[in-house]
């Protein structure tokens, strides 16, 4: 009766972090598919590690590795790469940064593979005696260290974005709004999470591992729900720094008038309509620097590239609503600019006071 009820309990454990993997590889897919631009890309291998690290996680914290024991150190170089890569992806998020892959980026990665040789050369049994042996054996404490490493790395990277932009340039008021709550509750259980298991690979100690292993699928699933309701506060946060980081002026020798008539002529071109356009995109076109180009949207407008480019999708969304011939809400937003209905949904809730729908309601019967 124990063995059985420890082998049930075994394997809701490994259901839950293998569905929280699943999760996390079609949530990878989706995105690739739907945003095939450079952050969409960076965004999906970002889900693609997690999702490959909770399928290791899986299998070795219940056991199930001694079926299949090649499967258990795979996530490690992803992992690497993911760090280096979401500090990418936070400059993107929040100072408008284009994303750019250098060679440098692999290095740790590269270093990972290399330790992972010796392992992955050997036979199935020759894996399993290093995987029982962790931390007792010269090459089990470098396993050990490896996947000690990409917890810190983790750590290391998002803490050099917060201690270098954020700390110094976002205002305390950012996160005393409605908006912060499910963003701040977010950011508090992933450095939770990953101290956690950073404490159980420092000590030793199991449950510690076991506890951030099984964190993760929550995070996913936590964020994957809130994420909509998340986009305003990263629009504050984003303002916040960029505001900041405005004393020293980059537009000294700029004319706002030759800004001015450039962005109305790209308007009139409907370029807004592009759910690719980014800031360095814009500023290229403008032929301006793309903190140029930011700094000119906070001065000029009071505030940022996404809310410039909003109003225009929006005023051409309420003109394509009013036409005699009806089109899909999501029609719509997919011509305008917006990559998903929600998305399109919430920013004209925000900017008209009404949903698309009810706006074409109200317009028929006026």
């Amino acid at each position: 009766m124990e063995t059985t009820s420890l082998s049930l309990t075994l394997l809701l454990e490994f259901l839950w972090m293998g569905s929280g993997s699943i999760f996390c590889l079609i949530w990878s897919l989706s995105n690739l598919i739907r945003n095939r631009s450079h952050s969409g890309f960076v965004w999906s291998f970002i889900l693609f590690s997690t999702g490959l690290w909770l399928l290791t996680g899986a299998f070795m914290f219940t056991g199930f590795y001694t079926y299949l024991p090649s499967i258990a150190l795979i996530h490690i170089p992803f992992v690497f790469l993911s760090s280096t890569l979401l500090y990418l992806y936070l400059e993107y998020l929040f100072l408008e940064k284009p994303i750019q892959v250098k060679v440098y980026h692999f290095f740790p990665a590269l270093v990972s593979i290399l330790f992972l040789i010796p392992f992955y050369s050997g036979t199935n049994r020759e894996r399993l005696e290093i995987l029982e042996l962790l931390g007792r054996t010269e090459y089990g404490s470098i396993i050990v260290g490896l996947n000690f490493g990409i917890k810190v790395s983790i750590l290391f990277s998002v803490g050099i974005f917060l201690i270098k932009e954020w700390i110094p340039n976002v205002r305390l008021s950012v996160f005393f709004t409605k908006k912060a709550i499910y963003s701040l509750v977010f950011i508090l259980l992933i450095w939770i999470d990953l101290l956690l298991g950073s404490i159980g690979f420092t000590f030793q100690i199991a449950f510690f591992r076991k506890l951030s292993a099984y964190l993760l699928p929550v995070l996913m699933y936590f964020y994957y729900f809130t994420r909509e309701l998340c986009t305003p506060f990263v629009s504050d946060v984003r303002d916040s720094i960029q505001r900041n980081k405005y004393e020293k002026s980059k537009l000294v020798s700029v004319q706002l008038e030759t800004i001015d008539q450039k962005l109305y002529e790209l308007m009139r071109e409907k370029i807004f309509c592009d759910e690719d356009l980014s800031l360095s995109k814009l500023a290229e076109m403008a032929e301006v620097k793309s903190g140029q180009l930011s700094e000119y949207f906070h001065k000029r407008y009071g505030f940022g590239f996404y809310q410039y480019i909003n109003q225009y999708r929006i005023d051409e969304a309420k003109r394509l609503l009013l036409e005699p011939e009806e089109r899909s809400i999501l029609s719509i937003a997919d011509a305008v600019g917006f990559n998903s209905k929600s998305t399109f949904n919430r920013v004209f809730l925000e900017t008209v006071g009404t949903t698309p729908s009810e706006f074409r309601k109200q317009s028929k019967s006026n």
